[in-house]
Order: structure tokens, then sequence, then C-alpha cells
């Protein structure tokens, strides 16, 4: 499966577990046009890898998050500030040189 394969699949995915979609893998995995232990592997890469608290839902008989949130992909520019308005070190947008 190519990378683009893989993010259209996780980000379809990520769609119908944010629309409550019930249904267990094998439903989820024919909507998705993909297999049962394909869709299993997508589970756990968007756990390991992405962070996503995704889990079976047994009350609603569906996937969800713990917590609200959406998957992205994408290059995001941010800086993060000390209290002092001073780029810290270590951090995502700290540049050592200009």
């Amino acid at each position: 499966m190519s990378l683009e394969e893989k993010r259209r699949l996780i980000l379809a995915l990520d769609v119908l577990i944010r629309s409550k979609v019930p249904g267990k893998a094998d439903y989820l995995a024919k909507r998705l046009g993909i297999s049962r232990s394909t869709f299993f592997r997508l589970l756990e890469y968007m756990r390991e890898e992405l962070y996503a608290p995704v889990f079976f839902d047994a009350h609603s008989n569906g996937y969800a998050y713990e917590e609200e949130g959406i998957i992205l992909f994408g290059f995001v520019r941010y800086q993060i500030l000390s209290s002092e308005g001073k780029h810290i070190a270590g951090t995502p947008g700290y540049r050592t040189s200009k």
C-alpha cells in the first residue's frame, strides 16, 4: 500500500469515526474497500504512530475517540515561545541560526 493510499484510508476512517458511524471492523472495512486485517493495521498505525485515542465502544457499537480530535496530514508551522517571548531551544520553530 502506498503512503498516499494509507493517508486516504486513514482520513476516510477518521471521518467515519468522527461521524459516529456504527459498525464493527468487518462493516467499516467493507465501507472502506479493504480487508479486515488491513482495517486493523490502519487502527494500529493510527494508535501507535499518530497517537489517535481510538477504541471500540460497545455501547454505541462503533469506533470512537476517547477525546475530541481530528487526523491531519501536512506541514504546520508554529512557534513555541517562553513567557519572555523568546524561542525555547529544542522545540519546533526554534532555529539556532538565521
